[in-house]
């Protein structure tokens, strides 16, 4: 094992400064790749470690719910705003981080090296006390590919065979003997499986996470959909997509929200036009050429969601992976990379912690982490475009990424697309690494990012919340795709109502085809989505107007739903208002000034919040609001007796240090002695 201690950049200067054009081309693809991989590896273990950081104080965060106390309402909505990942990516985290304290034989293999992130999170679910050391044997010398087959048939296993279900180690050589060498104890010859309900539910989340980057969506294979159309288009898209939200009372994912829009159309899809279903069809017809004429009609790409996935090799070692160069074979000793001196500490003494403490500590670790990523990322694209994984024996970058790195092929290819857009915009390349924006942010801005609005839309990034963000960044790709021109659209005045701009159309075949709408998703909802174009594609038109009609005819059905009687939640755009909420249902209309406090019932004392932030954060004292609705509200978030709130906020940009606006400020207060900006 190789220990490494290092500071908080672990790559040299030089390898970090961006490449010419012609110095890329001559590179010395088996010196570069000797090179650059040790350092990836040691990027991989910091980052991997600091995600234990960080999986340990949200076990505190989530197991009290202090996200409460600081305002949100939401994992997710905490998650993305404070930290700059998922709600998805944290809970899963702290779930990783909470079984490795019941599993000590696994922790220390992860804290030696012999484990990756990859596989901890494989192993988590399915180990105990009595079997980690066989699991550990078995997951030692395998490729993360082979251990995931493993898990997944030994899952199988248990659910087929209930309690006494078990997969023989028998097989598991190279781990015993790794094990022995290590003065370990060898497993058993038969490994039994935990069969809880609650342990395969784990196991289940675990290999759908892991299977991501194998194209695996809600348990279907992913595939593309993908429609060349005139750019107007996409803005309706983005409308109809917001729609389709508003009616499910959730941020659907964009898939999702496909679904729903192509069963709206296919419950009343015209009937001279309506493509022939599935079941009507000609006998003769394979379900190959079904698939394949309506993918045709429709005008998208083909997928290959009927095929069956590759059988992996339940022993396939990463011995296989031979190097190619002429530098000797690849080099698989353990690599053990030193926390950063801000890290290590965060651990202690974290069951003492308040919401406050908890946060500060998780906004340390995240910001560690964003070091790492910009490393990673700069690294990445130079290695993956110049195909150096190839050089070390890996057949794609998807399996060099998981099987060499430990980390997911999905995170390694948002590294890189934030990296490929920081070469063509200086400013998002100066915030991003100097962590002022984090990946979530960057990837956001980037579709509407130009030589000549980078330094804008940065700005703006930094002063609103990261939904206000995605609203302003929605209509300046709306006012682009609507205008005769391809222009680059500046951020939109600070608190302006955002306005759809109106659409222009011209005949059909007079559109320029000159965007495309793109999304993936699990073969079901695509070949569903097709299917619903091609009952409104009339005949000798183009394929993309069967896709218009679609959008069209599902946005007049929900727009024509009864309304709720309410004016103040349509005043708000159907969800909440409190800053970086993502809710969108279950709405109370708040009076900013209790009428209890002399408040009345005019629209300008209303707001619009979900049940949660009303109940538990308005009425617990955790938020605080006053002003005038819907211009003018001012927020407190994580509102506290013996300090400052965590944020402070009109409407949902953030209150800058000097910011001197509303002098009267909360008229249940004196006066507002400061104005805090945003904790990062």
């Amino acid at each position: 094992m190789r220990d490494v201690k290092s500071a908080a950049d672990i790559v040299p200067a030089a390898l970090l400064a961006r490449p010419f054009r012609d110095e890329a081309r001559r590179l010395e693809r088996d010196l570069c790749a000797d090179q650059l991989d040790p350092y990836l590896r040691r990027l991989a273990s910091q980052e991997a470690r600091c995600r234990r950081v960080l999986g340990t104080i949200a076990q505190q965060l989530l197991r009290r719910r202090a996200y409460h106390a600081l305002g949100f309402a939401r994992i997710g909505d905490y998650a993305r705003e404070r930290l700059g990942v998922s709600g998805r990516e944290l809970q899963s985290t702290a779930r990783v981080t909470g079984a490795l304290a019941t599993l000590p034989a696994i922790a220390a293999a992860f804290e030696e090296g012999a484990l990756s992130w990859t596989q901890v999170r494989l192993l988590a679910p399915v180990a105990e006390p009595a079997t980690e050391r066989a699991w550990i044997a078995l997951a030692s010398a395998r490729t993360v590919r082979a251990l995931e087959a493993l898990v997944r048939t030994a899952v199988a296993t248990a659910r087929e065979g209930g309690a006494g279900a078990a997969i023989t180690a028998a097989s598991a050589t190279d781990g015993v003997e790794a094990l022995e060498c290590a003065g370990a104890a060898a497993p058993p010859s038969v490994v039994p499986l935990a069969v809880s309900p609650s342990a395969l539910r784990a196991a289940d989340a675990a290999l759908d996470e892991c299977a991501e980057d194998d194209g695996v969506v809600d348990g279907e294979p992913e595939v593309a959909f993908r429609l060349r159309c005139p750019r107007w288009v996409g803005a309706l898209w983005r409308e109809t997509v917001e729609l389709a939200r508003r009616m499910a009372g959730e941020p659907l994912a964009v898939w999702r929200a496909a679904e729903a829009i192509a069963a709206e159309g296919l419950s009343a899809a015209p009937h001279e036009h309506r493509a022939t279903p599935p079941h009507e069809q000609s006998a003769a017809a394979s379900p190959n050429e079904t698939h394949a004429a309506g993918a045709a009609l429709a005008g998208v790409e083909t997928g290959t969601a009927s095929d069956k996935p590759p059988e992996v090799d339940l022993n396939e070692a990463r011995d296989g992976f031979a190097s190619r160069s002429g530098l000797g074979p690849l080099d698989w000793l353990r690599i053990v990379e030193a926390l950063p001196a801000d890290v290590e500490s965060l651990v202690r003494d974290v069951g003492s912690c308040d919401a406050h403490a908890l946060d500060a500590r998780l906004c340390t670790v995240a910001h560690a982490m964003q070091r790492v990523d910009w490393q990673m990322g700069r690294l990445l694209r130079l290695f993956l475009d110049s195909r150096l994984y190839a050089v070390l024996g890996f057949p794609t970058a998807e399996r060099y990424v998981r099987e060499r790195l430990g980390m997911s092929a999905r995170k390694a290819r948002l590294l890189v697309a934030v990296e490929r857009k920081t070469w063509s915009a200086p400013a998002l390349m100066a915030a991003y690494r100097e962590g002022r924006l984090s990946c979530l942010h960057a990837l956001t801005i980037a579709p509407v990012l130009s030589e000549r609005t980078d330094e804008a839309w940065v700005a703006r990034a930094s002063e609103v919340t990261l939904r206000r963000l995605a609203d302003e960044v929605g209509w300046a790709l709306d006012v682009r795709d609507t205008s005769a021109a391809l222009v680059a659209v500046a951020p939109p005045p600070a608190g302006a109502t955002l306005t759809p701009p109106e659409r222009q159309m011209r005949a059909p075949h007079d559109e320029t085809l000159d965007t495309d709408i793109h999304f993936r998703g699990p073969a079901s909802v695509v070949g569903l989505v097709r299917i619903a174009i091609a009952a409104f594609h009339a005949p000798l038109t183009p394929a993309w107007t069967g896709f218009v009609s679609l959008l069209d005819h599902a946005k007049a059905e929900w727009e024509r739903q009864p309304h709720h009687r309410d004016p103040i939640f349509a005043r708000d755009g159907w969800r909440c208002t409190v800053p970086a909420c993502s809710s969108r249902r279950n709405f109370h209309d708040h009076h900013l000034r209790f009428r209890s406090r002399g408040g009345d019932n005019a629209l300008p004392n209303r707001s619009s919040v979900c049940a949660s932030h009303h109940l538990r954060g308005i009425h617990d004292g955790h938020v605080k609001v006053w002003g005038t609705a819907p211009s003018v509200v001012h927020w407190e978030l994580g509102v506290r007796s013996d300090g400052p709130p965590l944020l402070r906020l009109v409407g949902d940009a953030y209150q800058m240090s000097g910011d001197a606006s509303d002098a009267a400020g909360d008229p249940s207060e004196a006066t507002v002695a400061q104005h805090l900006r945003r904790v990062s």
